[in-house]
């Protein structure tokens, strides 16, 4: 909240321009969305043991970009890694419900101002899964992307959570988001469209 309100009287005051301010409220939401994560992590552990999964969150949109304005939602992906001998799909259960507390805690009334967490930006939006492990991801990307899917990658960032998988995954969509050779004609048709 102050720090908010610290941006919000810079901006108004001038001592910032817009494309400051819109990296300053990323960075206020990363934040956030890191302290949620961690929170949540921890419950969870303190309720049920060690956590079998590292989790990542990966800001699409304008959190990626590091351009979001004052009303601004938050356009994330979840991508979880399960722990060594961790069940993989223990892990991922595990690894949603952490999610969907993230973006219950976030979106819900409080005197702080609220932060939709979306993840319609995810590989089948609204109906796939809210996390997917880092393979999961490469499958889907060089099987089923569409163009929309890949443009959305091109602004996504490693915000929260597990900075080593976050990476991973940055460098796994690298070839999805620049392929060699470069845009095929098809796609370049799809943009303009």
């Amino acid at each position: 909240r102050a720090e908010l309100a610290r941006i919000a009287s810079a901006d108004i005051l001038g001592m910032l321009d817009v494309p400051q301010v819109c990296r300053a409220l990323s960075a206020v939401w990363a934040a956030v969305l890191e302290a949620a994560l961690s929170a949540v992590i921890k419950a969870s552990e303190l309720e049920d043991g060690p956590a079998p999964a590292r989790l990542a969150v990966i800001g699409m949109g304008r959190l990626g970009g590091g351009e979001l304005g004052y009303g601004s939602d938050a356009d994330v992906l979840f991508v979880c890694e399960p722990t060594a001998g961790a069940d993989e799909t223990a892990a991922v259960k595990w690894a949603n419900q952490v999610a969907e507390r993230v973006r219950a805690l976030l979106g819900a009334p409080s005197t702080d101002p609220p932060l939709e967490v979306d993840t319609g930006l995810r590989p089948e939006g609204r109906s796939g899964p809210m996390v997917r492990t880092l393979a999961s991801y490469q499958a889907y990307y060089a099987q089923w992307a569409q163009t929309w899917e890949v443009q959305a990658l091109l602004r996504a960032d490693a915000v929260a959570g597990d900075a080593d998988l976050g990476l991973r995954y940055l460098h796994m969509i690298d070839a999805t988001r620049n392929p060699a050779g470069g845009v095929s004609d098809d796609a370049v048709r799809e943009i303009r469209r």
